[in-house]
């Protein structure tokens, strides 16, 4: 087991050194004081080396997990999800603490192996579900149970844009690395934010565009209760065309929307008697394209330090994956027209 000495650094490892590493997790631990990157773990060196190189650090390069053991306090698991479980459940049996990429494992099977695991080896284990922490969630909750929009008719959530990206391997699109398409990578994002704030998803059903391969176009519908009414729920996204990118509440005298390209701001949209209005609530001063990244470190370093639970627990990141495999398993295709004119024409 490692142990932390009173006033020195973390020492943290980081296992998988692709783009999630590059681009969000090396800019935010690599400036961070209270944070020494002491090593990076990837099975191909060269990239943990360019990783290296683009941080500016000078961390120990290795290939095999079991290499950081005595040299690590926690780590960052940003392997594929299909490695997520097994990295993870290294890392805790050797005494390492882990944050690890969403979602939490391919199945719920799988994720709560990793609860059992960090419970049985008295380690943290959180999520690297960053966008619970945008600032306007907990403004959209309050508002919704204060009744600030009345009686909640819908929830619509969508996200979507053309897949860019700079992805460091097929990873997207293997099964012997992931799990699902949109719906999983992307989507389980704002199911997760949903659940978490509403409570559970009842009578799901779900098409997508997958044709055997993996989904590029998911929709997703279900029913939350809010305010202990049912309130239908449908849920877009899209890894080939451009959607909302939000969160919308709609009720019966208002609706509030929380977008995703601003998580400083909730938008109140209201009928007044000079006609429409739009209200824009600030939830934070300033945030920046890896505030959330850096909020998720910070609660990651106290629920290490402090050994508590991380505000991302295992055990919460839980029901999203059990929606998304429910959903997986009542399937239906998605209607494409242009596919049936192409099939008429032929």
């Amino acid at each position: 087991m490692t142990s932390i000495q009173s006033g020195r650094p973390l020492r943290l490892g980081i296992v998988g050194c692709g783009a999630i590493t590059r681009e969000a997790h090396l800019p935010v631990v690599g400036t961070d004081p209270r944070v020494e990157v002491a090593m990076l773990c990837d099975r191909d060196p060269a990239n943990a080396v360019q990783a290296a190189r683009e941080a500016g650090i000078d961390a120990e390069i290795v290939t095999d997990v079991a290499q950081l053991a005595g040299k690590v306090d926690a780590a960052i698991v940003a392997v594929p999800a299909r490695f997520h479980a097994p990295v993870s459940i290294q890392l805790m049996e050797l005494g390492i603490d882990v944050l690890c990429e969403k979602p939490l494992a391919i199945s719920a099977d799988d994720g709560r192996r990793m609860v059992e695991v960090a419970r049985a080896n008295a380690r943290v284990l959180a999520v690297a579900l960053m966008m619970r922490f945008f600032p306007h969630n907990l403004w959209l909750r309050d508002l919704v149970e204060d009744g600030e929009i009345g009686e909640v008719r819908e929830v619509i959530v969508e996200d979507g844009a053309p897949l860019d990206w700079p992805m460091a391997s097929n990873s997207y699109f293997d099964r012997r690395c992931t799990g699902g398409g949109v719906l999983f990578d992307n989507g389980v994002h704002l199911l997760d934010r949903v659940l978490w704030l509403f409570g559970d998803l009842d009578e799901i059903a779900y098409e997508d565009d997958a044709f055997g391969g993996f989904e590029s176009n998911a929709r997703l519908t279900g029913t939350l209760s809010i305010g202990g009414r049912p309130v239908p729920t449908r849920m877009e996204f899209s890894w080939s065309h451009r959607l909302r990118r939000s969160i919308r509440v709609v009720g019966e005298r208002g609706t509030l929307e929380a977008a995703t390209s601003d998580p400083r701001i909730l938008t109140l949209y209201r009928e007044s008697r000079r006609g429409p209005m739009e209200m824009q609530i600030v939830c934070a001063k300033s945030w920046d394209r890896l505030g959330h990244y850096r909020a998720q470190l910070d609660d990651f370093i106290g629920a290490v330090r402090e050994r508590r639970m991380p505000f991302v627990s295992a055990e919460s990141s839980l029901r999203a994956l059990q929606v998304i495999e429910t959903a997986y398993a009542r399937r239906t295709p998605m209607e494409q027209p242009w596919l049936a004119r192409i099939g008429a024409r032929a």
